[in-house]
């Protein structure tokens, strides 16, 4: 995998531009970048638990490879030390939001899987709330958005007449 995708990617191509009835171009190219775009399991959890389209979208795509464990002890070692860094740098509510979610899996298993992450959000110098770009830099992760890397992989989304 070389791009490994936010939550909030799927959420807002749901939401927006991608949504399944408008733009299904979009879910079929998905599926057929398997090899480069993807996610991790904490990611399909996350969209799981909720209630709309993305939850039976996410169960079919469980086991299918689109979605990357997270239990390599190297991983592990990485989310340690996301941890103990947020934990020092921001206060104790924010670090507990932000490590009981998916965010620091997706850096750590990004860094060691040297994937880019694909995130909505920005870079926030000095932000109170803990954000994926602000922890990437610290860690040497790259990340980018949705756009960019859709444009960087040629996907074209032509209507079939």
């Amino acid at each position: 995998m070389r791009y490994c995708l936010d939550a909030n990617i799927f959420i807002q191509a749901k939401n927006f531009h991608y949504h399944f009835d408008i733009c299904p171009g979009f879910w079929d190219w998905l599926d057929q970048q398997i090899e480069t775009v993807g996610s991790i399991v904490p990611i399909c959890e996350e969209l799981v638990a909720g209630n709309d389209e993305l939850k039976p979208w996410a169960k079919d795509r469980k086991e299918t490879g689109f979605f990357a464990d997270i239990y390599d002890p190297a991983v592990q070692e990485v989310f340690r030390a996301i941890a103990v860094y947020v934990e020092i740098q921001y206060e104790t509510h924010q670090a507990g939001k932000f490590l009981d979610g998916a965010d620091p899996w997706l850096i750590a298993y990004s860094q060691v899987n040297d994937c880019v992450i694909v995130t909505s959000e920005i870079l926030s110098p000095g932000a109170k709330k803990v954000k994926i770009p602000n922890i990437c830099e610290e860690f040497g992760v790259d990340y980018t958005d949705c756009f960019t890397m859709l444009k960087g992989l040629n996907a074209r989304f032509v209507l079939d007449v």
